[in-house]
């Protein structure tokens, strides 16, 4: 366990993702924690989610190259970034970029090559530039010559702002190394160029020094470590599964003493500098989404947080981070030489002499040492393996799932084949569920029951089935046994119950059943007073004082192993992951692929404790070695940076780099502020939990996950402070942001408006006044004339009628001889007929007025009297519907809406021509509705001269709030609706 190889889950940033070239050639993480790529075609940033390219092709000439060469970072912050084009600085502040000028010491054509390499303790930068390497005086511009020695690529030995004494350059075939104080270069060395040995001829694309006479180097002949006082070399290029590997490029793995070895043919491999071995690979698997992209590695960067980044030729990058699994991987395919192996264990046990037996489901078994970095035998190769027992006696009970058995004698280190047989009468092959010690005993859990196994001469397997307890249940196929006490076990019938039974004499005695259980046990152990059972419906308990099983699950999982760590707390294998139980505080973990997991999904009986802190579980994919006390959770140290400013949806001019940016003074019209930030994780940003507030605002704290756009409309003016903090790691990003006020919130401006309000307030005050007695002046003149048109109409009525008739009888007493008219008779039928008309004009007049019979018989009554005598005079027909009106009314609203319908009638009969009235009055939905058409010509309700009949409609709708809708159009009629809430007309009922 010493020297396991780390196991690393690859992501993948692809052209797809906005990348803007395969191939990237330089990587750098700045100080906001963004790594820059440098492609053959671009410059990219990227912060875990978001990639943006910046290209000299669509940006201005101040853009480095697109062949990007080496990425470098001053103290400020700045990028300094060569190109086969160019050499720029990146000025972070303003988010943009300034050539480098070189008037003094040195001439260059428009477009030369340039690869920045070091800054030392003056901060003068060192640069190779169109074939040469120069010292650059940022102070005063002066570019002093220093070697021809060089093919673009440069390599130091101590690190930025300190006194360069060497450095190694690479050349066509092999390295120089450069005394900096030597400006004749009278004491270059040269390795491995212009060897008369051609093997010695080596391309070295990547350096890694570890002293001023110790240097590895990644050549096409492999890893050469060199000794340059010595003049020797030595050369490493075989690994497990490869020869004659050619080395592209080196980074030393943080805290310990290994090396990445980048290859040209065979991915990523470890190196360990003391055993001078390669110990780990890590290639390509087109089953494997978090393998590598490609096994041809270009570039590999390490960053202070230990995110591992590789240039995949021609597939862009992929990364990870070293501490983030947390679990090792072991039997990987690619591990086992066998030809069509498959890892998906079915059984682990560690065997007395510290073995570790992993038994498959189809690919045989596999015995491990007991470091479980060497496998000592595979056997039974194209078989599964079902059961693993260790016997007292350390030789060990092999199953195999088609049945048969095997018994490895330690001793002779052998397989023995063995009879199986059965004390009763059997049909086929038996299943086997499970064999399982029980004290000095061997039960098994059959289909037929429980058996006690027992070994025979002649290598013979007997089961002696257990009639007592197997005829005592219902259905004896029996799944498991769980032995709970020297005398006592639990014993579970395929998923259907789960019984207590006594060992007694040989045999087990039904005691009693304790639950049901639909669900099937796939292991238990026992902490404290309580047993753990994992099943397939979650892990369960049961209590041995009480012999109850709990109804309620600890973990919702479909539980496959379980195994008890050094702290008496739990581990679970399951089918969605690996999960951690703290028994004393009821809190669960749950661990997936991205912390290390060979799958999500983990198999039954594949666990097993291998010393006192290392736990193994096994499923579908190899095995995972479980260290409890360093499997917490891992999570980087991120701080989230503000990447976009938005002011109105729009930037702001001037605002500079939104990163750098940590105030802003808006005008009062700039005030919806939208904010873009990061969580910088390369790990998970899309889970990274981000909490903001914007503090004098609205100060709520708002949590989110992942890279986010926060968006604040139409804010108020005052002085606010945006803080965004990572819930992990705490650290804050704050953002002040001040809204000045407008003019007209300035206290001059406020008083000078109080007293203009004040103004306009008399003002209208007075306007309104005159309105109102104007009002009420225009009402009574109103009111007059109605009243004087109905005097008038009243006074026509009598006088056309009432008066002509009583002025006809007069003439026709003055006219005729009397005596003569009273003696014939002609008198009395004269009088009674001129008399009776009269009277009848009269009553007509009063019921206009009054109609005597609404207030005693109300307004269906009245309605009806109304068209009945109308209907009489045979000039139109009224049809009146009143079947749907069920409500008594008060006295107002049935007066307003018999005066309406008046009004209605009398203007059909003067002006429409009509043949026919249909009227209908319903009460519906807590609302009284009249309905009134006529088939005469109609006329336009908008532009028609309004008479006295409208007004009056109008006035009568309004006094009692009701709703008039009236449609009509020339040749088609009139049709019009009137709707008023009963509530307020409904007459109260007499107990109210």
């Amino acid at each position: 366990m010493a020297q396991s190889k780390p196991t690393l889950l690859f992501k993948h940033l692809t052209p797809e993702d906005d990348l803007s070239d395969p191939t990237v050639q330089a990587l750098h993480v700045d100080r906001d924690g963004f790594l820059w790529m440098g492609t053959e075609n671009g410059l990219n940033r990227f912060d875990g989610k978001t990639c943006i390219t910046y290209k000299k092709n669509n940006r201005s000439a101040a853009f480095p190259g697109n062949y990007i060469t080496n990425i470098i970072e001053d103290k400020n912050g700045d990028l300094i970034i060569g190109s086969q084009s160019n050499l720029v600085k990146y000025n972070r502040k303003q988010d943009s970029f300034v050539p480098y000028n070189f008037k003094k010491g040195i001439k260059l054509n428009e477009n030369y090559y340039a690869f920045p390499f070091y800054i030392d303790k003056q901060e003068d930068l060192w640069v190779y530039l169109a074939g040469n390497v120069y010292k650059h005086s940022i102070k005063d511009s002066i570019t002093k010559y220093i070697t021809t020695y060089s093919n673009g690529y440069q390599f130091t030995p101590v690190p930025f702002y300190h006194k360069l004494d060497w450095f190694i350059s690479r050349g066509v075939k092999g390295i120089y190394i450069n005394k900096t104080d030597d400006v004749k270069e009278e004491h270059v060395q040269e390795f491995f160029m212009n060897s008369r040995n051609e093997a010695l001829n080596s391309h070295i694309s990547d350096v890694y020094i570890t002293s001023d006479s110790v240097l590895w180097l990644a050549s096409d002949k492999g890893l050469i470590k060199l000794n340059t006082k010595t003049k020797t070399h030595e050369r490493f290029n075989s690994s497990k599964t490869s020869k004659n590997i050619a080395v592209t490029a080196l980074e030393k793995y943080p805290d310990k003493p290994w090396l990445f070895v980048g290859t040209r043919n065979n991915g990523l491999l470890l190196f360990d500098l003391v055993s001078k071995k390669f110990f780990a690979e890590y290639t390509h698997q087109a089953d494997d989404s978090f393998s590598l992209s490609g096994n041809y590695i270009r570039k590999i960067y390490v960053d202070k947080k230990q995110n591992l980044f590789l240039s995949i030729n021609g597939y862009g990058l992929d990364y990870t981070n070293l501490n983030k699994v947390i679990f090792s991987r072991y039997i990987d395919k690619t591990d086992i030489l066998s030809p069509n192996f498959e890892n998906d264990i079915s059984t682990i046990i560690k065997a007395k002499n510290g073995q570790l037996w992993c038994g498959t489901k189809t690919s045989g078994l596999l015995i491990y040492n007991k470091d479980l970095n060497k496998p000592l035998k595979h056997e039974f190769l194209k078989l599964g393996i079902s059961q693993l027992i260790e016997l007292n006696n350390g030789n060990i009970l092999t199953g195999l799932s088609n049945g048969t058995f095997f018994i490895y004698e330690t001793k002779k280190q052998n397989f023995i084949p063995l009879k199986t047989s059965f004390s009763e009468v059997v049909n086929g092959k038996v299943q086997i569920n499970q064999i399982v010690k029980f004290g000095a005993d061997l039960l098994a859990a059959t289909e037929y029951g429980v058996a006690k196994v027992i070994f025979k001469d002649k290598n013979e397997l007997h089961f002696e089935m257990d009639q007592g307890i197997n005829h005592s249940i219902p259905w004896a196929n029996i799944q498991t046994i769980i032995p709970i006490t020297a005398t006592k076990a639990i014993i579970q019938s395929y998923y259907t119950a789960i019984y207590l039974a006594e060992w007694k004499d040989g045999k087990f005695i039904l005691k009693k059943e304790i639950a049901k259980s639909p669900y099937g046990i796939n292991g238990s152990i026992t902490a404290g007073n309580t047993l753990y059972i994992a099943t397939t419906s979650g892990l369960l308990t049961y209590s041995a004082n009480t012999n109850t099983i709990a109804k309620s699950n600890l973990i919702d999982a479909n539980c496959s192993s379980i195994l008890l760590d050094g702290n008496k707390n739990l581990w679970l294998g399951t089918n969605n992951g690996l999960y951690f139980y703290h028994i004393k505080n009821g809190t669960q973990t749950r661990y997936s692929i991205g912390d290390g997991l060979q799958s999500m999904v983990f198999n039954q009986n594949a666990a097993v404790a291998l010393n006192n802190r290392y736990l193994a579980f096994g499923g579908i994919n190899g095995i995972n070695i479980i260290d409890p006390v360093k499997s917490s959770v891992y999570t980087s140290h991120s701080k989230p940076q503000i990447t976009e400013i938005l002011i109105n949806d729009q930037p702001l001019p001037g605002i500079g780099n939104s990163l750098t940016t940590t105030g802003l003074k808006l005008r009062h019209d700039e005030n919806t502020i939208t904010i873009a930030f990061s969580t910088m994780d390369f790990i998970d940003p899309a889970q990274r939990k981000i909490v903001y507030q914007m503090i004098g605002y609205d100060n709520k704290k708002v949590s989110v996950f992942g890279s986010n756009s926060i968006r604040f409309p139409n804010m108020p003016s005052g002085k606010f402070k945006l803080v965004l903090m990572d819930v992990y790691s705490n650290e804050k990003t704050v953002l002040s942001i001040t809204i000045n006020a407008p003019f007209w919130q300035k206290t001059w401006f406020i008083i000078l408006g109080v007293i203009a309000l004040i103004i306009i307030s008399l003002l209208a005050l007075f306007i309104y006044l005159r309105w109102v007695k104007y009002r009420q002046v225009l009402q009574l003149r109103q009111i007059i004339n109605f009243q004087k048109a109905e005097r008038k109409r009243i006074a026509d009525d009598l006088h056309d009628e009432l008066g002509l008739k009583l002025s006809t009888l007069k003439h026709y007493l003055l006219a005729g001889d009397i005596n003569k008219m009273i003696d014939g008779g002609e008198l009395r039928i004269l009088s009674t007929e001129y008399i009776d008309s009269s009277i009848d004009v009269l009553r007509n007049t009063l019921i206009n007025l009054s109609p005597q019979t609404l207030d005693e018989n109300g307004l269906v009554t009245a309605m009806e009297d109304l068209i009945n005598s109308i209907n009489k005079l045979g000039i139109i027909k009224i049809h009146f519907d009143h079947s749907g009106f069920t409500v008594a009314l008060k006295s107002t609203p049935e007066y307003a809406i018999y005066r309406i319908c008046q009004e209605l009638i009398n203007n059909t009969i003067k002006h429409a021509r009509a043949k026919n009235i249909y009227i209908v009055i319903i009460n519906r939905n807590e609302r009284l509705i009249l309905l009134y058409e006529d088939d005469g010509e109609g006329y336009d309700y908008n532009t028609v001269k309004r008479g006295y009949g409208l007004f009056n409609i109008e006035a009568l709708v309004k006094a009692i709030r009701a709703e008039l809708d009236m449609d009509s159009e020339k040749g088609k009629g009139v049709a019009v609706t009137i709707s008023i809430s009963l509530k307020r007309i409904l007459k109260p009922k007499a107990h109210d």
